[in-house]
């Protein structure tokens, strides 16, 4: 794979044949949960692990999920192989 693109924007993205759905940082930014309310994702510890907040609630409110929505797009957030988060559409 020598080229890859953000599947809701058309951005190009790096290309990662484990991800191929992945989404790029700009959308990631827009991640909301069904109601509209935007997300932060982490991992857990410098061990991984995931665990996501409400944006607004200064990380202090976790989101118990890893579905989350850009632009009405399903999407699913959750710990990457090898650290970060990485957000992948939903089909």
């Amino acid at each position: 794979m020598t080229s890859q693109i953000c599947p809701i924007c058309n951005a190009s993205v790096h290309p990662f044949p484990r991800y191929p759905k992945y989404i790029c940082e700009d959308c990631r930014k827009k991640a909301t949960d069904m109601n509209g309310r935007r997300l932060n994702f982490y991992n857990e510890s410098m061990f991984g692990g995931y665990v996501a907040y409400y944006w607004d609630s200064n990380n202090a409110e976790e989101y118990n999920s890893h579905e989350c929505y850009i632009d009405g797009i399903k999407c699913w957030a959750d710990e990457a192989r090898f650290g970060g988060i990485v957000i992948e559409v939903v089909e």
